[in-house]
């Protein structure tokens, strides 16, 4: 593997840590007919502020049309992501151009907390060459909105199946700050399962409530996922702030329950599906559907099942818009892409993750992670949910997990 050239010296240092990959060399990865990163050298202009050509007295239609004159003498859009692969070139880059000719996207990927320091290290210098971030959710917020770092999404959003809420599951856009101004958006929906099972040894229907878990026919009968990793977080914050669950469930539940927890994934499918041990929690859900899928005994309870609801995270699905950016007509241009229903169901398609979009076909889904309308969900995404008083979910949690496993 080879990385592409450097646009600018500056990119140098974070090169070790994400991929950072030329269109040929792409394309020489995963095919020529497959979805490809367009990575060419150039030096971004000095930042313009996000100015996109808006004027009041046009019409919808001629500011759009306006916007996409910008984009393209701008000739590009820098975005960095959370991931690469064929998955994130289908979903991300080849799409859009196609629907923009003129106008390509030039990408820097790689692990979402290298991303963010990242942008914050080039903002301390000075430097402004990034337009959009894709990935981080809540952990960006923190680390870069207080630097002033990102721009209001609200203000850039111009098509009218964007802002209208009836194309999103429950009627509104998934804003992940805490408060206004609104920074970072959330397209992706994808319920964290809680609860596996055999299902030659446990009736379908079985849990209604997280409660039932305590029933003493499961003591000693429950594979956990060692969620001191830090995995499963927004699961177990689910169940620490539901105001019908809370500190006292988990504590019961880590206390009492005489868990076997384990670090191997794939042994605690195999536990669950040989019926060593019949329920299973915070198990990887794509690795339990693909066990599913192979014959052997083992399912998911669905979110919906339970009368607490379920957690909704974003995964990779979310957005940020970087302020002072130097391409901002053609952001502006991107971002109301990715989420228009194009946008939304080339991603859905690429990476086989639920869109917030409920206006799009679902087909191929797994339904054990994709939201029902109407069910009770939770944003599991959001800024406030990672937060407990004035410390991290994690931290809280995590802690108290601990506690109640040496308790137990």
């Amino acid at each position: 593997m080879t990385y592409g050239r450097e646009p600018d010296d500056d990119r140098a240092a974070f090169q070790s840590a994400p991929r950072l990959l030329g269109r040929r060399a792409f394309l020489g990865e995963v095919g020529i007919g497959a979805a490809a990163l367009a990575l060419t050298a150039c030096t971004p202009s000095a930042p313009s502020g996000r100015t996109a050509a808006t004027p009041a007295a046009a019409s919808q239609s001629e500011a759009w049309d306006r916007v996409v004159e910008a984009a393209r003498r701008e000739g590009s859009v820098w975005i960095y992501g959370a991931s690469i692969g064929r998955e994130s070139s289908d979903a991300l880059v080849d799409p859009f151009e196609a629907a923009f000719p003129g106008v390509s996207v030039e990408g820097v990927f790689g692990p979402a907390d290298q991303s963010i320091a990242k942008i914050t290290s080039e903002r301390t210098a000075g430097r402004y060459l990034a337009d959009i971030l894709i990935g981080p959710g809540s952990s960006g917020i923190p680390a870069l909105k207080p630097l002033g770092v990102l721009a209001p999404i609200k203000p850039t959003l111009m098509l009218p199946e964007v802002l209208d809420g009836a194309g999103w599951l429950d009627g509104h856009l998934w804003w992940i700050d805490a408060a206004e101004p609104y920074t970072a958006l959330m397209y992706q929906g994808t319920i964290q399962p809680i609860v596996e099972y055999n299902t030659a040894m446990v009736p379908a229907g079985t849990f209604k409530s997280y409660w039932d878990l305590l029933d003493p026919r499961w003591k000693g009968r429950i594979v956990v996922a060692d969620v001191t990793s830090g995995g499963s977080i927004q699961q177990l914050t689910f169940l620490y702030k539901h105001p019908d669950l809370g500190p006292g469930f988990l504590e019961r539940l880590f206390g009492e329950m005489s868990l076997t927890v384990s670090r191997d994934q794939r042994q605690s499918i195999d536990w669950v599906a040989q019926g060593q041990y019949p329920v299973g929690l915070f198990l990887s859900s794509s690795q339990t559907i693909a066990a599913a899928s192979q014959g052997l005994q083992i399912a998911i309870v669905p979110g919906y099942e339970f009368k607490e609801g379920a957690p909704l995270g974003a995964g990779g699905g979310a957005v940020m818009l970087i302020d002072r950016a130097p391409h901002p007509n053609a952001s502006t241009l991107y971002l109301n892409w990715l989420l228009s229903r194009d946008g939304q169901s080339a991603w859905q398609k690429a990476t086989q993750q639920n869109s917030l979009r409920v206006d799009i076909p679902k087909d191929g889904l797994s339904p054990f992670t994709t939201p029902r309308p109407g069910g009770q969900y939770v944003n599991a995404g959001s800024e406030a949910f990672a937060r407990i008083d004035d410390r991290t979910a994690a931290e809280v949690v995590n802690a108290l997990v601990v506690k109640a496993l040496a308790q137990g």
